[in-house]
């Protein structure tokens, strides 16, 4: 495990793959329960993120730190490499070390169950931030969830196919990480919005594991089985995915026949937008999750009660409603096309 503190750099710039150490600074070790100069209780969350290599999860540790630091709280970040077992153990490890207050961010949900159940029984506080959990009926709780609007996004995702093919067409979709929250929120909202419209057809869907590689294979699968004239448009479910998928859509010359929507918000794919190399996108502030899930367990560590129906982060307001009897915090998602991909508040991440 990592004591965060150092600044976090874009993209692979990082070099988190592996055993990746962030950098130590504002408290040396990792054992909980040390005094600051005040010689106060020096406050520590243990946070463990599905993986560190995601510009989405490098982003949102960026707010960590930031409002980490606002707070005066130490946070362990810990990298879960998208492997739950991973997540597993250093879920124990957090409570080994009897760190203050635990958040995950989920790689995927359900095989976490047994250990959320330890922490509870631990008594420890305990959120969720990102990738969304189902309780699937094993009496784990929350004391809060942040998770911005996937629902929304794979609504308008679904709303900008039709509007693409005027209602009308035969259309791929490169899933993320299957069972992971976000691809079930995300895409169940997809798929309702593409069922009330007969006209368009899914002829293909795959899994492309949020990453740039799967893009890319699961594109050149589609292009290798769908020729020109047989397929009208592919959905991406992230923007990393986008990445691998347009490289093989140029490369086989299809652009030209193929509407190619995406999400996320990258700056690098509101440019291709920008330039006409792709037709519809969206956005979320990945900073918003990390600065506000670290708010609010700061504040429940300090013994204050957090506001969760007033959180923001750059004037940008997160909703609060209910999932499974828990509170939901959740900052908003914008759709992103012709007419307001020039607007600086679209410019990118």
């Amino acid at each position: 495990m990592d004591v965060f503190s150092a600044k976090l750099t874009r993209r692979g710039s990082l070099g988190l793959a592996g055993a990746a150490v962030l950098a130590t600074a504002t408290a040396c070790g990792s054992s909980s329960g040390s005094k600051s100069d005040s010689g106060k209780k020096e406050l520590t969350i243990g946070w463990s993120v599905a993986y560190f290599d995601h510009p989405v999860y490098q982003l949102m540790m960026e707010g960590i730190k930031e409002e980490a630091a606002k707070q005066g709280v130490k946070v362990i970040l810990s990298d879960g490499k998208n492997d739950p077992a991973i997540q597993t153990q250093q879920l124990n490890n957090f409570l080994a070390q009897k760190v203050d207050g635990i958040i995950l961010t989920p790689a995927v949900s359900d095989p976490m169950i047994p250990a959320v159940k330890k922490v509870n029984a631990a008594k420890v506080p305990f959120a969720i931030v990102d990738r969304r959990m189902e309780t699937k009926g094993s009496g784990i709780k929350w004391d809060f969830l942040v998770s911005w609007d996937m629902v929304k996004s794979g609504t308008v995702g679904g709303e900008q196919v039709v509007k693409a093919l005027n209602g009308k067409g035969k259309i791929a979709v490169v899933e993320g990480t299957a069972g992971a929250g976000s691809t079930v929120d995300r895409g169940g909202a997809f798929y309702k919005v593409i069922t009330q419209n007969p006209g368009i057809e899914v002829v293909y869907k795959a899994d492309g594991d949020f990453k740039r590689s799967g893009g890319q294979q699961v594109t050149e699968a589609i292009l290798q089985r769908f020729p020109k004239g047989s397929i009208d448009a592919i959905y991406y479910m992230a923007d990393e995915m986008l990445f691998g998928g347009i490289q093989a859509v140029k490369a086989a010359g299809r652009r030209a026949d193929l509407k190619i929507i995406s999400c996320d918000g990258d700056k690098n794919a509101l440019d291709l937008l920008r330039k006409g190399e792709i037709d519809y996108d969206g956005i979320f502030f990945p900073k918003d999750e990390g600065v506000i899930g670290t708010r609010l367990m700061a504040q429940k560590l300090k013994g204050e009660k957090p506001d969760l129906a007033n959180q923001e982060y750059e004037g940008r307001k997160a909703a609060l409603v209910e999932h499974e009897g828990m509170p939901w915090v959740k900052p908003d998602f914008f759709g992103v096309d012709s007419t307001n991909m020039n607007d600086p508040m679209y410019k990118g991440w």
